[in-house]
């Protein structure tokens, strides 16, 4: 019996890492899908904003609207599989491809009509939920993969075992990844940022050189589909960052000892996000990037500092005064009380001998003992 329960368990636990395998494949090539329509209905916004209404051009971009909407289609198709099996993030997923699909039929409906500052609108918002749902699956796949990793037997790395004796023990007191890999990985969401932006400067500044418009998107990349893509994946990155964060304020929370400085970390994380979703890449932004390494390493060096002091607490001796034996204790307490019986009631003895019970009772020898 326990041969065939321990069989079906690992049928069971290879099904079930089949079926997550699947699951990330499909999100993969999805989140490819979204980014690229993501990047086409930029450039379609960005057309239709420089092309007069009464035009031939006019009405192709109004026909690569269409596209745009039959290509979301195919895409809705695959996310609303993906969200019966995935019942976490079913909710959320149908509520934006709900929105983009509204924004996508409002933004063709104003083309029609030549309104083109409300089309335009429109297809901001389009754009909006496409890189949404794109930073929706970034995350889910991230989550997946940490899962997968746990999952599977042996070490994935010098700080989880895995299933063996070590399951889920890390440095320290057994928290999984020790917590400076937080700024490790914001450090290099920093440094990928920089490179990103010295590149699209590099690129606005050969645009110019050529005679051509500087590009919007912080320095001239923005149009292209290569920088969309990367943009992505540094929110997805920073997303990703700002969950791992949540987890541990959860935990900490749950000890009684929530820390508002990771609120505030968070909130600053979910800003950048936001403006990389956006495809927005400043000096501000690399500004409030630094801010929250060095809040981070702050936030980091302080928990080493109080473990340390929990474990030197925990080593100091503590005095304690040695307890007396519970039949030693009742006896000297009876002979007190005999004693004191001996002093409070006076026999009616003749002054010599009571001088003597006196003596007895102080403890002081007698050379008369013997003979009395």
């Amino acid at each position: 019996m326990k041969e065939m329960a321990n069989k079906m368990k690992q049928g069971k636990e290879s099904g079930e890492q089949e079926q997550m395998e699947e699951d990330l494949k499909t999100i993969r090539q999805l989140l490819e899908n979204l980014v690229g329509l993501s990047f086409a209905q930029e450039q379609n916004k960005k057309d239709v904003e420089t092309t007069t209404p009464n035009t031939p051009r006019y009405v192709e971009l109004a026909q690569q609207q269409y596209k745009i909407k039959d290509d979301f289609k195919l895409v809705e198709d695959s996310l609303q599989a993906l969200a019966t099996r995935q019942f976490q993030i079913e909710g959320i997923i149908t509520e934006k491809v709900t929105e983009v699909k509204a924004n996508l039929k409002n933004s063709l409906e104003e083309l029609e009509e030549r309104r083109t500052n409300t089309a335009n609108e429109y297809q901001h918002r389009t754009m909006k939920g496409l890189n949404d749902l794109a930073l929706l699956l970034a995350e889910s796949m991230q989550q997946m993969q940490e899962q997968m990793a746990a999952d599977m037997p042996g070490s994935q790395s010098c700080d989880k075992p895995g299933k063996g004796k070590g399951k889920g023990k890390g440095k320290g007191k057994g928290d999984g990844e020790p917590k400076d890999k937080m700024s490790k990985g914001q450090e290099d969401i920093n440094k990928i940022m920089k490179d990103l932006k010295e590149r699209l400067e590099k690129q606005g500044k050969d645009g110019k050189e050529k005679g051509g418009k500087e590009k919007p998107g912080g320095g001239g990349g923005g149009t292209n589909p290569g920088n969309s893509k990367e943009f992505a994946q540094l929110a997805a990155k920073q997303a990703a960052l700002r969950d791992a964060l949540r987890k541990l304020q959860k935990e900490k929370q749950e000890q009684g000892k929530g820390d508002k400085a990771l609120d505030d970390i968070m909130d600053e994380m979910n800003k950048i996000e936001i403006d990389l979703v956006n495809k927005k890449l400043t000096n501000d932004m690399l500004q409030r990037q630094e801010q929250i390494l060095t809040r981070l390493l702050e936030h980091e060096k302080a928990e080493r500092e109080r473990e340390q002091d929990e474990q030197r607490e925990a080593e100091v001796a503590r005095q304690q005064q040695p307890k007396m034996p519970p039949a030693l204790e009742e006896y000297l307490k009876k002979r007190r009380a005999e004693v004191e019986q001996f002093r409070t009631v006076s026999p009616a003895l003749k002054p010599y001998y009571k001088q003597l019970v006196e003596e007895y009772l102080k403890g002081k020898p007698h050379g008369s003992w013997a003979v009395e």
